[in-house]
C-alpha cells in the first residue's frame, strides 16, 4: 500500500484537536490551536502517520515517542531545550526528534502544518 502525501498538493480534512495542552504540551505564549489527520494507524499505535498543523504561539512539549517531519505548509523554530539549539525549518524542511527531547516549539506565521512519522516503542513490529 503506498499513500501518496505530495508537498504541491490538498491536504486531506484535518480534524480539530483544540488546544495543545490536549496533546500535553505547556502552553508558553498565545493560544495555539491544533488539527491533524490520520494517513496511517491510529494514535495509540506503535508506528503512525499523519499531519499536523497548528496556529500561532509557543510551546512546549516533551516527545513521547521518535519523530521524522517535514513541513507542508508555513514554518516553525524549533528549540532543543537542553541545549539551547534552535533551528527554523520551512516547507519542505525535515527534520528527526527523539522521544524524550523537550522542545520548544515557535510557530510565529497564522499556521504551521507538518506530515510526520512517529515509533511510540523504537521497534517496529510486523
Amino acid at each position: 500500500m503506498i499513500k501518496p502525501l505530495m508537498l504541491d498538493k490538498a491536504l486531506p480534512e484535518l480534524m480539530p484537536i483544540g488546544s495543545v495542552t490536549n496533546l500535553g504540551s505547556v502552553v508558553v505564549e498565545g493560544d495555539p490551536q491544533a488539527s491533524g489527520a490520520m494517513i496511517h494507524g491510529e494514535p495509540t499505535d506503535n508506528l503512525t502517520c499523519g499531519i499536523f498543523a497548528c496556529t500561532k504561539g509557543k510551546f512546549k512539549m516533551t516527545y513521547p515517542f521518535d519523530e521524522m517531519a517535514t513541513v507542508h505548509e508555513g514554518s516553525v523554530k524549533l528549540t532543543d531545550i537542553k541545549t539551547g539549539v534552535t533551528v527554523e525549518y520551512h516547507k519542505g524542511d525535515s527534520w528527526f526528534t527523539a522521544k524524550g527531547t523537550e522542545v520548544l516549539w515557535d510557530i510565529t506565521g497564522e499556521r504551521f502544518v507538518k506530515h510526520y512519522m512517529a515509533c511510540i516503542n523504537g521497534q517496529i513490529s510486523g
